[in-house]
Formats: C-alpha cells, structure tokens, sequence
C-alpha cells in the first residue's frame, strides 16, 4: 500500500562548525577535546560532550543526555542545511502536485511497522495501477520560492530499481520542504542529479525555484511523502534532545496542509483519510505526567537508538533489529485519533502496533499509580459505513476495530521522576501480572 513509504530515511549528518556558548565553553568538532566527559556548547546552543573515539581520540560529540535549557532547539538551517533568506516566504503559494489525480493523502502521524513514533511526513498516494504512466503524467511542484539546498539518490543509496530522490527546499531560514521518493528531478535539479551520481548518491548546493515550478516527474513509480519544518510549528514534545542526534527536526514538523493556499488547502484535505482537526494530522501526543506519547529505552540515545538504521525486517517476523528496536509509542491512532495505538519496537523482534482490550486510553495512565497492564490485540479498519475496509482501498473517515485475540500484553507505570517502566509480555495475559520482573526496562522522553 504504500509504495516506497517504508523505507527508512537516513539521518543527516550534522556538521558542528566553530562553538561558543553562554557558559564560557568553547569547541570544535574536529580539532578534538582536552577531557573525556568535558563540556560545552555547540551552535544554537547545542550541549556537546568530549568523548573517546574508535581511534582513540578525544573529539566533540552532541551529549544526548543534556538536558535542554529553556525548551531551546537547534535552528531549521542548522539541522537541514544549505543557504536560506531570513526574509524568504514564511507560507507556501502553490501546490506540489495536482490534487484531482491523487488517490488520497495519509496524514502525519501514522505508526508503521519499523516507523514505531509518529511519521512526521504525509504520503501521496496515487490511484492503483498508476505505475509505469507515460513520462509527464504526474508532476511535483515547488510549493514556493525557494532554494534547493541537498539531493540523495536513494536509486543509488538502496539500490531502488527506479528513480527515486530525496529533495530539500529552503523557502527560509524558517520555513523548509521536504520530499521523499519523488521521481525523475527535472529543470536545473537535473544537474544536481548527475552530481548526486558522481557523489556516492548526495549533492548539496544551491540551486534557485520558483513556486510552481516542476521538480521531479513521478509518472513510473508514482507516489511520495511530503513533510514541512517550520519554525512557527507549534511543538509539544517534552524533550526535543531526544532527537538531537539523529532526526533533529522533528520539534520543527508542522502540518503541510495549514501553509497551502485556502483552495489549495482545501483541495488537499478533502483526499486526507482524517476527518478530525487537524486534517493533516500531528506528531506531538506527548502529555506530562502520563503514559502517553514518545519514549525510549533509558541510555540509548533517544531516537538514534542503538540496532542498524538499515536492518531488514518482516512485519510479524522474528526479524526486526534496527534503530527502532529501543523506540516506544502510545497515542492515538493518526487518522481514527479516538483509538489507541501500543506501537512498540521490539516485540519478539517485530516492530509492531496493537490496540489494547477496552482501548485503554494512554493518557488516562498518571504518575503516582499502580502498574497498568492492558491486552494487546491486533485490529482492522472499518469504513464510515460500517463495513469492513480493505486497507489497500482505505476510505476517508475510516475507524479501527480491535480484534479480540490477545497475542500479550504490556505492563507499565508512570514514574515520578518523568521516566516509564514498561514490561513487555508476549504470550501472557493482563490477568496473569503480579508484578514487575525482570523483563522490565525504563523508558524516558
């Protein structure tokens, strides 16, 4: 069902330049560090720790246990790069592509298989049978004027039989477009291409569009994910620093649709599958003192995690090791956000999601309680009219249905200090906990 959509999206490098901070400290990324365990601070604030590396060498890294001053984030330019206007478009003037010819559009927020937190981008979703269509059929545009700053050609990153880039537009220092698995890139992103191709797949530079300009023609393999970081986002994690080393602009994901043009906006909601505000759905479910929203395993480097970022797996298979191994999700369901969804990285190996028995809602589970355990169960969509829905042909407005065979079930408790202990228990049932054992591990924000 969705073409390309799985694929795990690799981390941009971040490149700390010359560093000052508030506190006196000073360093540079790779002139190294005097101390192991020293100190400082990084552009926009960015906490660094001197560390020991592989070589054995004391160099600077992003310390991921520092807690944040201030609910301070690392600025958009910083995380994706390029040169961008300070006054440059703050929202975008037209579309990237032609509604009419959608199937459909996934809000953001969806949770799937080795995608365990919230995705932070929607998908586009063409009619089935489109691959293969005559060159020209399906377009992508630039939403606004902009500056295409970086180009990975996933074609030859992961070996895709097609073509297939990744595309970053600065419209401005506050404001960026994202685009994954879009095809053919055409007019001038044709030159950053071919040098993405001399490159090792990645091209950065600054090449200038134009808002409704063609950037990629997607007609062989249609289909693609679109996300917008801006700075005017309104953020509601509870600790951004989890993603500072890998996936930093998260705390910057915005709903696309809000930044459309009022037609065009309109256009794009009515192909959403989401019918609740907003229509484009969301990625922060984080609510304090409570169970739900984003966690990860204690000490594993928050979202960046430990497993390979590139590990293969099956979906309920005994397989799955990556990065998404120490990752934990409880929060609604992004297009049904009355359901509750237990999406958890490492369940025997499989990255899955489950709902629970009763649709145990995660926010009702505070600090201060006795363990919660709940019957996870697997569940199914059901169309507006109430009949089943076959997810490859999902429609607008549909609703989940847990089922009824308990395959396990996961206890867990809000801690005081902000942590989560949670037990995994596939096989046993809610009714058989006595209490916490071994298999118990803290989570944090």
């Amino acid at each position: 069902m969705f073409k390309r959509s799985l694929a795990v999206i690799g981390a941009i490098s971040l490149t700390l330049s010359a560093c000052g901070g508030s506190k006196g400290s000073s360093a540079e990324q790779y002139k190294g560090c005097s101390n192991e365990g020293q100190k400082a601070q990084g552009p926009d604030g960015i906490p660094l720790a001197c560390i020991m590396n592989s070589a054995g060498e004391l160099m600077w890294d992003l310390d991921g246990n520092a807690p944040m001053e201030g609910g301070s984030m690392m600025s958009l330019k910083s995380i994706l790069g390029g040169e961008c206007a300070a006054d440059g478009p703050s929202t975008y003037s037209a579309g990237i592509g032609d509604a009419a010819q959608w199937s459909y559009i996934i809000p953001l927020g969806a949770m799937i298989s080795s995608h365990i937190t919230p995705i932070d981008h929607i998908y586009v979703v063409y009619p089935q049978g489109s691959d293969g269509s005559a060159a020209g059929t399906f377009t992508v545009t630039a939403p606004a004027d902009g500056t295409v700053v970086s180009v990975e050609d996933f074609q030859m990153t992961n070996d895709y039989p097609y073509p297939d880039y990744r595309v970053v537009i600065a419209h401005s220092c506050d404001l960026y477009s994202v685009f994954i698995h879009v095809g053919e890139l055409q007019g001038a992103l044709a030159e950053a291409a071919t040098a993405a191709k001399s490159n090792g797949g990645a091209w950065s530079g600054s090449i200038a569009v134009k808002a409704g300009d063609v950037i990629a023609d997607d007609s062989q393999a249609p289909g693609y994910d679109f996300s917008t970081f801006a700075t005017a986002a309104k953020t509601e994690m509870i600790n951004p620093a989890s993603y500072f080393e890998k996936e930093a602009w998260k705390p910057y994901t915005a709903n696309p649709l809000d930044f459309f043009p009022a037609d065009v906006k309109a256009a794009y909601e009515a192909k959403s599958l989401r019918t609740a505000n907003p229509i484009g759905g969301t990625i922060f479910h984080d609510v304090d003192g409570t169970a739900q929203g984003v966690w990860f395993v204690k000490d594993t480097n928050g979202y960046r995690g430990k497993g390979d970022e590139k590990a293969s797996y099956n979906n309920h298979g005994k397989v799955a090791h990556g990065y998404w191994d120490t990752h934990l999700a409880f929060a609604p369901d992004a297009v049904d956000p009355k359901s509750f969804i237990y999406s958890i990285g490492d369940w025997e190996g499989c990255p899955c999601q489950f709902m629970s028995i009763g649709n145990v809602d995660p926010s009702s589970v505070k600090s201060g309680g006795q363990p919660t355990v709940v019957d996870l169960v697997e569940y199914s969509q059901v169309a507006p009219d109430g009949s089943p829905m076959d997810p490859t042909k999902p429609v607008k407005g549909y609703t989940l249905k847990a089922g009824t065979t308990i395959v396990g079930s996961v206890a867990f408790q809000v801690n005081s200090d902000g942590t989560m202990t949670v037990e995994k228990r596939p096989g046993k049932d809610a009714a058989s906990f006595t209490g916490f054992g071994a298999g118990a591990v803290t989570y944090v924000r």
